[in-house]
């Protein structure tokens, strides 16, 4: 039921915070400390130190429940990126965040509108899936350019300049969602112009 609440509470775009707990012997705890102060004074590879020894202690913890908080956007932001919006200015958010508690945060800034003529999600686990949504987004927001769409065929594929020529003629407005595993993918060399010019269209 916990995980539900956290969906729920990413759902309506707040920030979610879960509370657990576990009991140390004092001998535990203080060479777990020593060896926490040896990593965050590491002059190589404190990060990767430093995570495991919080991964040593963060195991075989009791549940306490979850809480959230609202994290209310600065005044005048809402305003802003629709005058950028105007100016044909295309933003780009990268975050940490859930995805549902993203999705929502965008609409509540106006990032993404219900006047939006399609608000694309990329989702997929490997290249080829990554791929495939890019292309049905590319031939969706092409269905209003039937002259294009006749012109173009779309194979796995495309050059930059073919890629180029048939988003320039794309008309209404979309947006882009893409997960993290997803974007890792979509970022490799032989697809990251691809993707590039799908979501700048």
């Amino acid at each position: 039921s916990t995980t539900e609440h956290l969906n729920e509470y990413a759902g309506d775009g707040l920030r979610t915070l879960v509370l657990a707990y576990k009991d140390l012997e004092e001998e535990y705890y203080e060479a777990w400390a020593e060896r926490l102060q040896e990593a965050s004074t590491a002059l190589e590879g404190r990060e990767d130190k430093l995570t495991a020894v919080y991964e040593e202690i963060e195991q075989d913890m009791m549940l306490l429940g979850a809480t959230a908080i609202e994290d209310k956007l600065q005044e005048g932001v809402p305003e802003t990126i629709a005058i950028l919006t105007l100016a044909n200015i295309k933003i780009w958010v990268l975050t940490g965040d859930k995805q549902e508690t993203a999705v929502n945060i965008a609409y509540s800034c106006k990032m993404l509108t219900d006047d939006m003529t399609e608000v694309f999600v990329v989702t997929g686990h490997t290249v080829l899936e990554v791929r495939e949504e890019l292309r049905q987004a590319r031939v969706k927001m092409m269905d209003t350019c039937r002259s294009v769409v006749n012109a173009f065929s779309f194979p796995e594929k495309m050059s930059s300049s073919q890629i180029c020529s048939v988003l320039e003629a794309v008309t209404g407005e979309y947006a882009l969602v893409i997960n993290g595993h997803s974007l890792a993918h979509a970022l490799e060399a032989d697809m990251e112009q691809e993707f590039l010019e799908t979501a700048c269209a």
